[in-house]
């Protein structure tokens, strides 16, 4: 049986990696104000440009999608600049960075969402004894149940 060299280059559709390393995504919250990208955030993905590949942070596609404090999020202008440094950072050290986008359905928590509303889920039940979500206030939250016509204005809306 052969076995790949870790530090052999790699095709992935049309990105050349120069290894098979892989950074997986880890929840670092370290975004600021408005779920801004910080220069600290910039600074750590640069540190790991040595990867073939960069999966960033889960980031939140949306205002309704958020669920965890200081997360970040690319759903305004400010986030996408923020990004913009973050990737630019990581390409001057070298290295390939994808994003991962994110929304957190009914396992966010009123205090996230605009006007303090429940969350939306496709199902309008709670999670149970969730810890992402009682970590908060350590009261559970009952989601409001969402159509489809609802979850396509949820899109990311710089999507394109």
């Amino acid at each position: 049986m052969h076995t790949p060299d870790l530090c052999a280059p790699v095709r992935l559709g049309a990105l050349e990696a120069p290894n098979r390393i892989v950074m997986a995504p880890l929840t670092r919250r370290r975004a600021g104000l408005g779920r801004v990208p910080t220069p600290l955030m910039a600074e750590y993905y640069a540190q790991r440009a040595a990867a073939g590949l960069i999966v960033s942070e889960a980031t939140a596609i949306s205002q309704q999608g958020t669920g965890c404090p200081n997360s970040p999020g690319i759903y305004t202008d400010d986030q996408i600049t923020g990004w913009q440094r973050v990737t630019e950072a990581v390409h001057l050290a070298g290295g390939r960075i994808f994003l991962q986008l994110w929304h957190m359905g009914r396992i966010s928590h009123p205090s996230f969402q605009p006007s303090l509303k429940q969350p939306i889920g496709l199902a309008a039940f709670d999670m149970g004894d969730d810890r992402a979500q009682t970590a908060i206030t350590g009261q559970r939250s009952k989601p409001r149940q969402t159509r489809i016509s609802l979850c396509r204005k949820l899109r990311a809306e710089k999507s394109g």
